[in-house]
């Protein structure tokens, strides 16, 4: 990751997780429009493994 997300987008990206995985999907893809454009918007959650677990949680001490 090489910047810091607001906790608004976190949290947001958080949801869209969960609902993605609610309804077991692990990728998607759909286009928005925002500021007069059109963006491909791709999601892709991969697990961490569990020893990479204090690496990730060390980004964001």
């Amino acid at each position: 990751m090489s910047s810091r997300l607001s906790f608004e987008i976190c949290r947001a990206l958080t949801q869209l997780t969960r609902q993605l995985l609610g309804a077991n999907e692990r990728e998607t893809q759909t286009h928005v429009l925002a500021e007069g454009r059109v963006y491909r918007v791709v999601v892709s959650l991969e697990p961490v493994p569990a020893e990479q677990l204090h690496e990730v949680i060390n980004r964001y001490l």
